[in-house]
């Protein structure tokens, strides 16, 4: 039980939704994720470590950015994160926070969105 508790806790705010259902369509950075969600990246680090630690959320460095993503429910081993997933991707499919936020994922160069937040 104690897993599926910190399963709730780590969704347990609109935020983490937001990612997770984003991370599902889209492979992101936190400096995306900020970008797309208008919030701090230290907080939304803060939610990705808690997905990241209830198996929900993986990261892979593609060479030049650390980027996340929802892993594949075949690849997710805990039933309960599983089941988490499956059940996030179909709702909120019309709700117009997250429609807003696929259409800036879609939007959004990466590679310029760290030079205008890192320039040099």
């Amino acid at each position: 039980m104690e897993k599926l508790i910190k399963i709730f806790i780590a969704l347990s705010d609109e935020t983490s939704i937001r990612i997770v259902k984003l991370l599902i369509k889209k492979m992101c950075t936190i400096f995306e994720l900020s970008e797309i969600m208008s919030k701090d990246e230290d907080y939304i680090k803060e939610r990705l470590d808690k997905l990241i630690d209830v198996g929900i959320v993986s990261k892979i460095n593609d060479g030049k950015y650390e980027v996340f993503f929802v892993k594949n429910t075949n690849s997710i081993f805990d039933k309960f994160a599983k089941d988490v997933v499956n059940l996030l991707s179909g709702y909120f499919n019309s709700d117009k926070i997250i429609l807003d936020d696929y259409q800036k994922a879609r939007s959004i160069n990466r590679d310029e969105l760290f030079k205008r937040k890192n320039p040099q």
